[in-house]
């Protein structure tokens, strides 16, 4: 990953919810990246996936750069611009596949992270028209970090409801409304993933949008009521699996 400051990322994130980091990672590790993807399609078809460990996928150089000490120093050093005395690891890791013909999927599945940063490293995109392209939408610093397990557990209740999507949904568009992230492949893109309720948008049928997703850095202690709280949320998603894998805790 290309050298960027940690400190100036860190005020963008608190400035304006987002921060774009420009042709952050090589384009040769992009052309690997995307073999990569061509071939695990091949032999798991072409649909959706969510891969929870590419180390085990053979996705040697998108497990290469998720582990490099670049990517960790960076992460590192973003989050301790605002937990300084506290030691700091990765929460989560996943492939995001959204592939092949199919409905909206997990289109506007609005959550909170349980890292204290999200990055986001898109690998395919698609060439759509708005709104079918797989858009970042969210509200950005939606909450503070919390210092309450329990609230922060509250926040998830209400904020991740069925009722509170169709909120979102119908403010679409609307000042006050989410923000839209257009992402472009070369670019990776840095959230408070506690702090921001987001979701992303559907893709066109016939399409592939593939991300790379690090979590980095947890704001709360483990505990028994948010391990309880995760496997009620992969549970929500359909993926009663993905609970008790450790990088699954990012998307929680």
């Amino acid at each position: 990953m290309n050298a960027c400051d940690p400190v100036d990322v860190a005020h963008q994130l608190d400035a304006a919810g987002v921060a774009r980091v420009a042709n952050a990672v090589q384009w040769d590790w992009v052309i690997d990246s995307r073999a990569e993807i061509d071939r695990w399609l091949a032999e798991h078809g072409e649909k959706d996936h969510f891969v929870l460990s590419p180390q085990d996928g053979h996705l040697e150089s998108i497990h290469a750069f998720m582990a490099s000490d670049s990517v960790r120093a960076f992460l590192d050093n973003v989050v301790r611009q605002r937990f300084p005395d506290r030691a700091h690891e990765m929460a989560g890791t996943a492939v995001r596949i959204v592939a092949g013909p199919h409905a909206d999927g997990d289109a506007w599945w609005f959550h909170y992270d349980a890292s204290v940063v999200t990055m986001v490293v898109p690998l395919f995109i698609p060439d759509a028209e708005p709104g079918r392209s797989g858009e970042l939408v969210g509200y950005f610093n939606k909450r503070p970090f919390r210092r309450s397990v329990l609230v922060n557990i509250l926040d998830k209740i209400v904020h991740q409801s069925a009722t509170f999507r169709r909120r979102i949904l119908e403010s679409l568009g609307r000042a006050g409304g989410p923000t839209v992230v257009d992402m472009n492949v070369g670019d990776v893109y840095l959230f408070w993933g506690y702090r921001s309720l987001h979701a992303n948008m559907p893709i066109a049928s016939g399409q592939r949008r593939v991300t790379l997703l690090i979590h980095y850095g947890q704001p709360h202690a483990p505990s028994g009521a948010l391990a309880a709280a995760k496997r009620l949320h992969w549970a929500l998603r359909g993926r009663t699996d993905a609970a008790d894998q450790p990088a699954a805790a990012g998307a929680y």
